[in-house]
């Protein structure tokens, strides 16, 4: 079995925003913890690790061009294989462009190389064709979302959903950085 676990910084951040987590060093402990929750639930298989994300233009903000290199550079030693959208500048800030377009190519393209399950951590309803084509083509999506997302569009048309609570709740707490006043809640506090 062939499964690859894919991950929109954007959404993604903006998912862990929300349950107080500023982010997660190193992301290799996000994709073990949903490792051992798809070998739980599907059996053992080869694992493809893919992240995706933007990078400024050297030329517009050199420093920001620099970190995301270095921070891209670490995930792809960790073995992660990372794509990469880029910005324009927009309104005095920058606009990440292209991003959910590649998550929708791979996909698309997975399914295509036989890929029995697609892990998508994204609540974009951009992803809707790309993923109805995946699922066409033989592959099962699964999406990861926080229990607080809406992302009506996404739960409808996925085979399955994996509560982000229930990953970050597998995530030795070393590796997630939380946000400022804000305290870790298992599902069962959140809930009550």
């Amino acid at each position: 079995m062939k499964a690859a676990i894919l991950v929109d910084e954007n959404n993604a951040v903006s998912m862990l925003h929300s349950l107080g987590v500023e982010g997660i060093r190193p992301w290799k402990a996000f994709y073990d913890a949903l490792y051992s929750v798809l070998k739980r639930d599907y059996g053992d298989c080869q694992v493809d690790y893919r992240f995706y994300g933007a990078i400024p233009p050297k030329h517009i903000d050199m420093e920001k061009f620099y970190l995301r290199k270095r921070f891209f550079s670490a995930l792809e030693k960790d073995g992660i294989e990372v794509h990469k959208g880029f910005c324009q500048s927009f309104g005095g800030g920058l606009v990440e462009k292209g991003v959910d377009v590649l998550v929708a190519l791979d996909l698309f393209q997975m399914s295509l190389n036989q890929y029995d399950l697609l892990f998508i951590f994204s609540a974009d309803g951009d992803l809707y064709p790309a993923v109805q084509r995946a699922q066409n083509n033989g592959s099962k999506v699964v999406a990861i979302l926080s229990e607080r997302q809406p992302a009506s569009l996404i739960k409808k048309l996925v085979d399955g959903v994996v509560p982000l609570e229930a990953v970050i709740d597998l995530i030795d707490d070393k590796h997630l950085i939380r946000r400022p006043n804000t305290k870790h809640q298992t599902i069962g506090e959140m809930n009550a």
